[in-house]
């Protein structure tokens, strides 16, 4: 699993008053940029692709089915720890498919979104 996780917020820098330093303010604008790869064939076993050419037509064809905005579910199982986080309003910002063996597409999906929460939004 290739993932990158990069968190910022907006903050501002406001004269301390006669202070030898400035007052950092957090304005509470959280964003948060996550990308991750997926390999289709190997991720989705009853899922795999009849040929090459299905490969590519799902690939060519996949950004349409993809909402623009909303909020992004993750769900993780592993060994020994299960979690599913939300990334609220995201938005898909790059999808791209930078590898193609036969029908085997990566996909490298990056999502930029606001606050991520542990708390089921719905």
């Amino acid at each position: 699993m290739n993932v990158t996780f990069n968190h910022r917020r907006v903050t501002e820098h406001v004269p301390g008053y006669g202070a030898a330093f400035d007052t950092a303010i957090d304005r509470g604008n959280k964003r948060n940029l996550l990308s991750f790869d997926v390999r289709r064939d190997s991720d989705y076993t009853p899922a795999k692709f009849p040929d090459p050419e299905g490969a590519l037509v799902f690939a060519l064809d996949h950004p349409n089915y993809l909402p623009g905005t909303g909020t992004l579910k993750i769900s993780l199982t592993g060994v020994s720890t299960t979690a599913t986080r939300w990334l609220l309003n995201c938005s898909l910002e790059v999808l791209e498919m930078p590898d193609w063996l036969g029908t085997a597409p990566l996909f490298k999906y990056t999502f930029n979104g606001g606050a991520l929460t542990a708390t089921a939004p719905f």
